[in-house]
């Protein structure tokens, strides 16, 4: 039976989230006692984690090295479990001598916003995806509008990341976040571009399509291996 590869621990808490997910979609499909055909690769996440403010060069070749161990293992495709690290994979997947494919966070997402005739999109995720230009640029050349929060929202915001990277989740968490929603319930739809997200917006709702990234990374990922 074909395998996903996950590579993950970036954070652990939105890891488990891809596992549980893909399980629950085997699950459905197949019925009885099936579960998702998995090999987990879970990294020390510390070691790119403490590169991201000052030695970002540092983290490419980090992810290299990960990948190929994944690799190594031979799935039939696989996923990084984080956004961010797209950034990176990006910088480096031309190196990659594989033909195994990756569920591409960004490209699907962008894939999703297209066909679902969206303009108008509010990218949440951490300060360094809402502020960079690696996830907005693919969507912009697309010609899909990004609308990304105001300052004071992406400081705490970033604060709240922090949490959630441990699986914290409060009710303050929660009440930001409702009120961030609700001031930009003009976009056509809301981008999770962090993959800790989840935790806080599966207690909520809105009215507002929610684009939640680990959810089409896991869709691609288990169309390839059960079609």
């Amino acid at each position: 039976m074909k395998r996903i590869g996950i590579l993950g621990g970036t954070a652990y808490p939105s890891t488990a989230l891809y596992y549980t997910l893909l399980n629950q979609m085997a699950n459905e499909k197949w019925g009885g006692y099936h579960s998702c055909p998995i090999i987990l690769y879970s990294i020390d996440y510390h070691n790119i984690k403490t590169r991201y403010a000052d030695r970002w060069d540092e983290i490419p070749n980090i992810l290299k090295y990960e990948i190929e161990n994944l690799l190594a293992l031979q799935p039939d495709c696989y996923l990084i479990a984080n956004n961010t690290l797209h950034k990176a994979y990006d910088e480096i997947k031309s190196e990659l001598l594989t033909n195994i494919p990756i569920s591409h966070s960004i490209e699907l997402t962008k894939q999703h916003i297209l066909k679902n005739n969206m303009q108008r999109v509010l990218l949440l995720g951490t300060p360094f995806t809402m502020e960079d230009e690696y996830f907005k640029s693919p969507l912009q050349q697309s010609n899909i509008e990004v609308i990304i929060p105001n300052a004071e929202e992406i400081n705490q915001m970033g604060q709240y990341q922090s949490m959630l990277s441990k699986g914290e989740v409060s009710e303050e968490m929660l009440t930001f976040f409702t009120a961030v929603v609700n001031n930009y319930s003009d976009v056509d739809g809301i981008i999770l571009g962090c993959t800790e997200l989840p935790l806080v917006f599966n207690k909520l709702k809105t009215d507002t399509p929610i684009i939640d990234t680990m959810v089409l990374q896991c869709i691609d990922a288990f169309n390839k291996i059960s079609q």
